[in-house]
């Protein structure tokens, strides 16, 4: 089906600006950088950026398939040295610096368009098609930028893309609900005995309790999160120092987001309660302990 491409508001903006705005854990690392893989990062964060509200901020499904289709043009502008939009020339700067190809990005796009239908994943498997889009396809593009070589170091971006969009997916369960969309496979609910509809919170009392369904599909996702950080954490271990040095950004982010999940897992976490953060100084705290060493 032809989609009728649209000019986003998004167009204009620089790609500074949009990481400014933003307040994403994804900036946590960037500080650690040389001007020119900050510069590359920042492009790469912009341009997922402005795609992601492309849909978000649609007033309606077509448009938001006209604005993402603008995105993807301007990828393949951008890839082919023609790009038009402030964030695509960053891009294309990106690309020609750390010889990075468009396909990961291509990836996140269609990962970002089932969002203009949401509807629940049938199993995992749908589940773990989108994280890889929407969040690994991203870490695999920034390797180019970072300059990792082992084989390793993909493993390593593949897992933690996993483990980051499965937090982020527990994270905002109510908030997505309310929403209209659920990331959960209708397979782990059906299991959980959870109706699609509680997540938003308003569901029957017995479906919050301790060990009750909403508990049960949380630990669910905590579970599945968890088993990705460990097996990015074993990836990592096999990487010379150099990458290991490389990663620096990247492990930040693991770390936050680690933090993240572990206070998620919290005894006393809520879905009906506000919305779960990581602060800012135990976030620099975090940096400084990854510069250090002394965490993954």
């Amino acid at each position: 089906m032809n989609v009728a491409v649209l000019r986003p508001p998004s167009a204009d903006l620089d790609p500074t600006d949009v990481t400014k705005r933003s307040g994403s854990n994804f900036l946590a690392g960037f500080a650690c950088m040389d001007a020119e893989r900050r510069a590359g990062m920042t492009a790469i964060y912009a341009f997922c950026r402005v795609a992601d509200d492309a849909v978000d901020d649609a007033p309606d499904p077509t448009t938001g398939a006209g604005r993402l289709a603008f995105w993807r043009a301007e990828l393949h502008a951008a890839a082919a040295g023609s790009a038009q939009t402030p964030v695509g020339r960053a891009l294309q700067a990106a690309m020609a610096r750390f010889a990075m190809p468009p396909g990961p990005l291509d990836d996140l796009l269609d990962g970002v368009a089932t969002d203009l239908a949401p509807r629940p994943f049938v199993d995992d498997a749908e589940l773990a098609r989108y994280c890889y889009r929407v969040a690994s396809a991203v870490g695999l593009a920034c390797l180019h930028v970072l300059g990792p070589t082992s084989p390793d170091a993909r493993t390593y971006a593949d897992e933690l893309g996993h483990a980051l969009q499965r937090t982020n997916i527990l994270r905002d369960l109510r908030g997505d609900a309310e929403g209209g969309r659920c990331y959960v496979p209708a397979t782990w609910l059906a299991a959980a005995g959870c109706e699609h509809s509680w997540l938003a919170g308003t569901g029957p009392a017995a479906a919050y309790a301790p060990g009750g369904p909403i508990a049960r599909v949380r630990a669910k996702l905590a579970e599945a999160a968890a088993g990705h950080f460990a097996a990015a954490h074993a990836a990592l271990r096999r990487l010379p120092r150099a990458d290991r040095r490389a990663l620096v950004p990247a492990r930040v982010m693991g770390a936050v987001y680690g933090a993240l999940l572990a206070k998620l897992r919290a005894p006393d976490a809520d879905l009906r309660g506000a919305r779960v953060r990581v602060g800012k100084a135990k976030k620099v705290w975090l940096a400084l302990q990854v510069f250090a060493g002394v965490r993954p």
